[in-house]
């Protein structure tokens, strides 16, 4: 719940569901899909793999985590309510015995198409050495009800099916407009570690390996970094003195600079977007030497991170985005 700070005081602020921006149950399951990584921080970040499809009696949304536990989210535009835990219930029983060939066939209705390797997708994401195998996906479920607000039939539910073991939780969600402006909040479990955006930070970012091979070479030899096309917006993530960790596709970490820029420059005729940076690392030249991998990355910083994104996530502290530096600057010194 928000309030609103008034001379020592506390006003709780109106909130609404999403309606608010005329949207339907559909828009905030899209929602979520698209920005779950970010918004559920539990054990790390989610991988969608499903969304309801219209007239059928599925989940709204499915995801799975880094050890491949399907998680199953059951959205309601308002109000859960108590009855709402046999519907997830159900779910849980259907597709809880669904084997890796099953979550697959569930991936590939996801991305309309018919050639996803969930396996490996699932590896690249979370940057693991090596797929899990295929008896690891699907060994435990979670269950996660969301709404704008709860009745107390539903927190009576949740807390029983809590005692008899059962892996289940609410979360809300709530819109609030302030200053003719909508924003969003959604409240992560068990507590919310990310960065404040306003801080100084570092962001792994996407080198575009996928779409051009050479577009590393080109950030490197301009001391920027950049983004394009569709995601040509996300450079605006950084503010001058942050940290960016460049993230080459199939190697790692390759370099770190920092953030000169106060604003984004925009170059529509290559859809592109970039910030000048200051590197911090030696500056690449047609060959990747020395990187840092995503599982070094996880030793080297004791916590992992989501990479099926063009800004990994979650953020860098200073101290972390340091570390970094130091342990790639030994690898080139060696």
């Amino acid at each position: 719940m928000l309030y609103k700070y008034n001379g020592g005081n506390l006003e709780m602020l109106e909130s609404h569901d999403i309606r608010v921006v005329e949207g339907k149950e559909k828009d905030l399951e899209n929602l979520l899909a698209k920005n779950l990584s970010d918004l559920y921080v539990e054990n790390g970040q989610l991988m969608p793999i499903f969304q309801e499809r219209a007239m059928q009696e599925e989940p709204d949304l499915c995801a799975l985590d880094r050890d491949g536990n399907l998680l199953i989210f059951e959205l309601k535009r308002s109000t859960v309510t108590g009855d709402v835990t046999l519907q997830i219930m159900r779910y849980c029983q259907n597709y809880g015995q669904k084997n890796y060939s099953d979550l697959c066939s569930m991936y590939n209705t996801f991305l309309h198409t018919e050639t996803a390797n969930l396996q490996e997708a699932h590896a690249e994401a979370f940057g693991l050495d090596k797929p899990l195998n295929v008896e690891k996906f699907n060994r435990h479920q979670k269950l996660i009800l969301v709404g704008s607000s709860a009745d107390y039939a539903l927190m009576e539910n949740v807390s029983y099916w809590k005692k008899q073991g059962i892996d289940i939780d609410y979360i809300p969600y709530r819109f609030y407009e302030i200053a003719d402006e909508i924003f969003f909040e959604f409240f992560a479990k068990p507590y919310d570690y990310h960065i404040n955006p306003r801080e100084i930070k570092g962001i792994i970012f996407d080198t575009n390996r996928s779409y051009d091979e050479n577009a590393i070479w080109d950030m490197m030899s301009k001391h920027k970094v950049s983004a394009y096309g569709s995601v040509k917006n996300c450079v605006q993530a950084f503010n001058k003195g942050d940290y960016v960790l460049y993230y080459h596709k199939g190697y790692g970490v390759v370099g770190v600079g920092k953030i000169k820029s106060s604003k984004p420059k925009d170059i529509p005729q290559n859809e592109e977007m970039y910030m000048d940076v200051e590197l911090l690392t030696p500056e690449l030249n047609g060959e990747i030497s020395h990187s840092i991998s995503a599982s070094e990355l996880k030793q080297l910083l004791n916590k992992g991170f989501y990479f099926a994104k063009t800004t990994k996530v979650p953020y860098l502290s200073v101290e972390e985005s340091k570390k970094v530096v130091k342990a790639l600057e030994e690898k080139f010194s060696t």
